[in-house]
């Protein structure tokens, strides 16, 4: 078979495929906007700079779904991380081996040029990462900022995919 025809062949088996599996092929012109600037996070817990990381993680996830992510967009995101916690799941010989960390958010889409703003539910479970420690301090923190970084990350893709929800709905 020559190459050109087993490349059109195979395109065609992967089109197949994806379309049969429930995926679609997503394109700018199915975002309900294509520009959005991220607002003010608020970080309503004790623990330090979660409203950072989640501004970045948040803009991160937008680019990964076809936005732009520009400071004079006509929609702003913004929110509130209200709940953190660090939870021990288990231990050895009195010494914490297992750890949870539970994140919590509430968020908003601004439309800037009609004023009116879109309250997205909050926002709660599954963002709950558990990891396992048992050696020093340093690796015990290491573990949790990247949990909380995992957290924040599965939070802005929820996040992300509600605002898409909103175009299917109308609303």
């Amino acid at each position: 078979m020559p190459p050109l025809r087993m490349l059109k062949t195979f395109a065609l088996i992967v089109v197949l495929m994806i379309s049969g599996c429930g995926y679609t092929i997503q394109s700018r012109s199915d975002l309900p906007f294509s520009d959005a600037s991220i607002g003010r996070i608020g970080n309503m817990t004790s623990e330090p700079k979660l409203q950072d990381i989640m501004a970045r993680t948040l803009s991160e996830v937008l680019m990964e779904y076809g936005f732009r992510v520009r400071a004079d967009a006509p929609y702003r995101i913004e929110g509130d991380i209200t709940r953190f916690d660090l939870r021990i799941l288990s231990e050895k010989a009195l010494t914490a081996t297992e750890y949870e960390v539970v994140i919590e958010g509430s968020f908003r889409v601004i439309d800037i040029q009609k004023g009116s703003v879109t309250t997205l539910s909050e926002m709660k479970s599954p963002f709950v990462t558990s990891f396992n420690s048992g050696g020093r301090i340093e690796s015990v923190i290491a573990l949790k900022e990247l949990a909380i970084a995992t957290g924040l990350r599965n939070l802005s893709q929820e996040l992300v995919e509600k605002i898409l929800a909103q175009k299917e709905t109308g609303r």
